[in-house]
């Protein structure tokens, strides 16, 4: 990094909107700067100043008293904004200040060197301690991971950090690429004893091409090593006071670490897609979390940055422990956004930052798009440089295809930060708005349906029963009437009878759940009461776990809503009761209701062969006529048009009261037993 660069980097991160000193003046930032430098020994204080000092005659500038105040700022800057540090140190240059600025100088710790020692700095900090990153994969958290490390030690020189990893190998690459900044080049001369010669390594400009030397080794030459020093799981910075613990120890989440205490853990991508397979796996992992814990000082800083898996793995558990502990202790306002909106920021036990790589922009949730609808100008892209709408979608479309396993939804785990997300519904609040019609938008005809999801208890935490009806007309669903109560064994049958005579609905579908089919009889003695005669049917939601089948055939009625093929009529009674258990409906184990959804989905089900005849029906065009005379005569054939009087279908009753009539009727005129042996006794 050439120098008119560093110091219109230094100029810029100055002023960062996140950082903790951009209102200092000059002038007291130079005297924190000389504090924080005033820690070093004589020797590495020597060792920083002809450094710079041969970095300016390298460059063809007078070392003067303001150029050594401009070492000291720089130094400062780098310890104290972790931003100007990843720009600095040139590998992390294409983090960028709408993206990450925040994350580097709010998220991770805000670290003040002109602290004697970190035990000092800890013991005074005010801030969460416990700390969990869940960015998209490729949005550099482990690079910004990274400099953090190096942006301790070099305010601290005697820390010791832990890094656990979910696999081996990349513990080895962490350690490596920290060594990789802090390790000097051959210049090509010889000492006067004979050996080679050291200095900064050569960088190369990703902008311009240009190499030139190191900034942040000219910088902070006291943490610089020769080539092969240390172990690949190992660093140790020559500054440190104390040489038996390293500076920097990693290792994979389930090895046995024991004996050494740590200032700062951090976990980067402890959980992977192999260790999340199974809840048995999963349990382990947070198992060897919990262990290796206990290897932190009290008073120190534990960083957890990763990939979640599974909604039971460690971030999983953690955020819900945080949204229970706010809501039972009513720290709520200490929680902002939600998981499912794509930002979700905590600072409740945990400081949680989460980000999706995309979420709705303003106008499309005000529109109430649902995300089948959403298009590329609909979107806020969270990493628009890096992670574009392009390849997004893209990645998006690839993961409907299975893995070896069987298994999809990589994209919500990857990029959404959301496990969740994986086969889960949503029913936005807009869009059931958007779907509500008024009376006078109701057809005045069509076939009348009754769906039934039971649950035959008066208990408070028991599900509810709820009786939906809707008319389907035109290939649609309009929801004119729902029931929804607790109902013992002998009330259930009654409710259903008296809710079908008020409706007289054309056929009644209930779910097929364990032990309702007591109530088929039960049923059509409450209907011959109120002399009606409705079919019944009993219908299944589907085979394997209850929790999955509702699940699944809950999309289908998002799909209806999306395609204006399902709508509310707002006389409807229990409206407001439809539209907070839908847009709290996820089809996960987090739902405390989803009777309505049920009923929804099995109306969708068993009744949606009806709407699509009845929309084929309706899109045939009738007012073409080729030939009048030939009208008249298929009419004549057929009792249609003004022979209609006289066709002797047309005086059918489908009403359920004629029908019931109608079957009362046929038993009455069926002639009489006639016993064959009566001649004979």
């Amino acid at each position: 990094m050439r120098i008119e660069k560093l110091r219109n980097l230094y100029n810029s991160c100055r002023a960062n909107a996140h950082y903790q000193f951009r209102e200092l003046s000059e002038a007291d930032l130079l005297i924190s700067a000389k504090k924080a430098f005033s820690k070093l020994t004589e020797k590495q204080k020597e060792t920083v100043a002809k450094s710079w000092h041969s970095y300016l005659v390298r460059i063809g500038e007078k070392p003067t008293q303001d150029s050594a105040d401009e070492l000291l700022k720089l130094r400062y800057l780098a310890q104290t904004n972790l931003y100007f540090l990843c720009h600095l140190l040139e590998k992390y240059s294409q983090t960028t200040a709408f993206t990450h600025e925040e994350i580097c100088n709010d998220f991770f710790t805000r670290k003040d060197p002109t602290y004697l020692t970190f035990e000092q700095f800890a013991n005074s900090y005010t801030d969460l301690k416990e700390k969990l990153l869940l960015v998209p994969r490729g949005g550099f958290k482990s690079s910004i991971d990274m400099a953090d490390c190096i942006q301790w030690f070099i305010c601290f020189p005697s820390i010791t950090v832990l890094i656990l990893t979910g696999v081996y190998r990349l513990a080895r690459d962490f350690v490596g690429e920290v060594r990789k900044h802090c390790t000097l080049e051959e210049t090509g001369e010889l000492l006067p004893n004979g050996k080679p010669a050291y200095g900064p390594a050569k960088l190369q400009d990703k902008e311009t091409g240009e190499w030139s030397d190191s900034c942040f080794q000219v910088l902070f030459p006291e943490h610089c090593i020769k080539p092969g020093e240390g172990t690949e799981l190992e660093f140790q910075t020559p500054a440190a006071d104390d040489d038996k613990e390293p500076t920097i120890q990693a290792g994979s989440i389930e090895q046995a670490l024991v004996g050494s205490h740590y200032c700062v853990m951090k976990l980067d991508d402890v959980v992977t897609n192999e260790n999340s397979k199974n809840i048995n796996r999963i349990k382990d992992v947070n198992k060897q979390i919990s262990i290796n814990k206990a290897m932190l000082h009290p008073f120190g800083f534990f960083d957890v940055i990763g990939t979640w898996y599974d909604e039971n793995d460690f971030y999983g558990s953690t955020i819900k422990r945080e949204e229970k502990f706010a809501i039972k202790n009513g720290y709520t306002d200490n929680i902002k956004g939600s998981v499912d909106s794509g930002r979700f920021n905590s600072s409740v036990q945990f400081k949680v930052y989460l980000r999706a790589c995309w979420w709705p922009n303003e106008a499309a949730i005000a529109a109430g798009k649902i995300e089948e609808e959403l298009k590329k100008e609909d979107y806020v892209l969270w990493f628009p440089e890096r992670l574009n709408y392009e390849f997004l979608i893209k990645e998006q479309m690839n993961d409907t295809d299975e893995d070896q396993d069987g298994d999809t939804g990589y994209f919500a785990i990857k990029y959404l930060n959301n496990p969740r997300k994986i086969n889960k519904v949503k029913f936005p609040k807009e869009l059931l708005l958007r779907r509500t019609i008024p009376h006078r938008e109701f057809p005045g005809q069509g076939i009348m349906v009754t769906t039934i999801d039971t649950a035959y208890s008066t208990k408070a935490w028991a599900d509810y029963t709820v009786i939906l009806t809707a008319l389907i007309h035109g290939g649609r669903f309009y929801i004119v009437n729902m029931v929804r109560g607790r109902f013992n064994e002998f009330e259930l049958p009654s409710v259903i009878a008296n809710t079908a005579f008020k409706w007289k609905p054309r056929r009644i579908a209930i779910e097929d759940s364990v032990g309702v089919k007591w109530m088929s009889r039960e049923l059509r003695r409450e209907m011959d009461k109120l002399r009606i005669s409705i079919p019944v049917e009993f219908c299944s939601l589907g085979f394997g776990s209850k929790l999955r089948s509702k699940m699944l055939k809950a999309k289908p009625v998002l799909r209806l809503l999306g395609d204006e093929r399902m709508y509310f009529l707002n006389s409807c009674e229990g409206l407001e009761e439809i539209y907070n258990e839908m847009e709290k409906f996820t089809g996960t184990s987090d739902d405390a209701h989803d009777d309505i959804v049920s009923a929804l989905s099995l109306m969708t089900e068993q009744f949606g062969g009806y709407a699509d005849m009845d929309a084929r029906v309706n899109s045939v065009n009738m007012e073409y006529i080729a030939s009048r005379q030939d009208q008249a005569r298929h009419d004549l054939i057929y009792g249609l048009g003004k022979y209609s009087r006289y066709n002797s279908n047309n005086s059918i009753d489908e009403n359920p009261v004629t029908t019931f009539e109608r079957e009362q009727s046929s038993y009455s005129q069926a002639p009489p037993y006639n016993d064959p042996f009566r001649d004979l006794f």
